[in-house]
């Protein structure tokens, strides 16, 4: 991977140093300006060359603005425009010290809350250094990653008639992970820790150790069957939950089985986070099943006699994101996302 970094050159040497150092320890190839060498056009083309054929940009920012080109922009500012313009990754890190307004406003510009990015602070050469490292490194995982559609049929493959738990109209919430980059032969290792992995769902409050569990095998899949949930670990990585999200009162009116508890949806979305990535990233699917005539809604305080129930052809929603790094915010994050889109289908 050719790797374009971009950054004020005079006075930030050491900087450019330790951003050279970090992307050839990891195999790529840094583009430097200092090593350009002669070229039969201007300094700026050269740079805006050099950018859009790059695979990616690495931005650093310091206390000064740099050369003021007749565009009013400095160089760096220029080179991000451009990458940002031909779709690069860009991995942008920011000194932490007084800029002049110039570079201030820069900044503000590279930062933005929706139109920017999300960068990370350094105050000195091996700050900067860990922070490529550790972003170029997602960045690979990520450019090796499986594609959507590579996800599904894989999904598909997997589960043969499109439902995980093979349930009809019980209304269940489905979380599906795939690691990125694939974790094959864990198959073994997952067959030990049946036990293990039962007393972690009981944690999770998914599960009750009063009711047990039976232990699933095939050829190609183990897990464990206990009431209201199913886990399922396939020989590619592959694995999943199966949560029952029926109304556990006896003691209320019929009614209320008709109701999927938003609340209730998104606790068993969390726990099954921590349960199946178990630090990894990857692709994650979550989904709702039996919910052609289920309320999106927190069952009433008091018991009904009648509601006005909906009809939609679709028995199944689903969403899928794939998350490099799949760390606790960022899977929450997307879990707002996916709460509200399931609220949205589910009032048209």
């Amino acid at each position: 991977m050719k790797v374009f970094v971009s950054s004020v050159v005079g006075g930030f040497e050491q900087y450019r140093a330790a951003a050279k150092k970090a992307i050839t320890l990891l195999g790529h190839t840094p583009v430097m300006c200092e090593d350009f060498g002669a070229r039969p056009y201007s300094s700026q083309q050269a740079c805006m060359t050099e950018v859009e054929q790059a695979d990616a940009v690495v931005l650093i920012l310091g206390a000064s603005f740099g050369y003021q080109t007749d565009t009013d922009e400095s160089v760096t500012q220029q080179e991000f425009r451009r990458a940002k313009a031909t779709g690069k990754p860009i991995l942008a890190f920011i000194e932490t010290v007084e800029m002049d307004e110039r570079q201030k406003a820069f900044s503000r510009e590279v930062s933005d809350y929706l139109d920017g990015l999300f960068r990370l602070s350094f105050s000195n050469q091996y700050e900067l250094s860990d922070g490529i490292v550790q972003g170029l490194n997602q960045m690979s995982v990520n450019r090796k990653a499986m594609s959507e559609q590579e996800f599904v049929q894989c999904l598909q493959q997997r589960n043969g008639n499109g439902r995980w738990g093979g349930y009809e109209q019980e209304a269940r919430l489905e979380v599906a992970f795939m690691p990125q980059p694939q974790t094959l032969g864990t198959l073994r290792a997952a067959h030990a820790k049946h036990e293990s992995f039962f007393l972690k769902l009981c944690q999770a409050g998914l599960g009750s150790i009063k009711s047990g569990y039976e232990d699933f095998d095939s050829a190609d899949q183990t897990g464990i069957d206990a009431p209201g949930v199913k886990w399922r670990h396939h020989e590619s990585g592959l694995c999943w939950l199966s949560i029952s999200l029926a109304n556990a009162s006896a003691s209320r009116g019929v009614m209320d089985s008709y109701y999927l508890s938003p609340s209730k949806c998104r606790s068993a979305a969390e726990a099954a986070f921590g349960l199946l990535c178990e630090g990894k990233s990857g692709w994650f699917q979550i989904s709702l099943t039996g919910v052609d005539h289920k309320l999106f809604a927190e069952p009433p305080a008091s018991s009904t006699n009648s509601i006005s129930l909906p009809y939609r052809s679709e028995q199944k929603l689903e969403e899928r994101s794939l998350l490099i790094p799949a760390t606790q915010a960022a899977y929450r994050h997307w879990l707002d996302e996916v709460m509200f889109r399931f609220e949205r289908k589910m009032s048209m």
